[in-house]
């Protein structure tokens, strides 16, 4: 498991580095963790997210994307990093 832990100050740069990634940096990253991880839809649904919310942040076209708390809670379930989600595409 991924022994991360944070104190306030991370805490808060990494709420503030999330705020300041573009959304498609975010849903293009989650379609690529899915790839490198071997993940499938179904287990982002098996977490608790509706199947319809899960298709959302995969779709190109829609705008919806997973917030702070729930790409924390991915990244902890499937034990990679958070910041997996907030880096760069290339």
């Amino acid at each position: 498991m991924n022994n991360s832990t944070y104190n306030q100050i991370e805490i808060l740069q990494l709420i503030n580095q999330y705020n300041n990634t573009d959304r498609k940096t975010i849903k293009s990253n989650l379609r690529n963790i899915l790839t490198t991880h071997k993940l499938e839809p179904k287990q982002l649904i098996s977490l608790g997210y509706s199947s319809t919310t899960v298709y959302a942040w995969l779709a190109p076209k829609s705008k919806n994307m997973p917030i702070l708390a729930q790409i924390l809670n991915i990244s902890i379930a499937f034990d990679f990093s958070v910041m997996e989600f907030l880096k760069e595409v290339d």
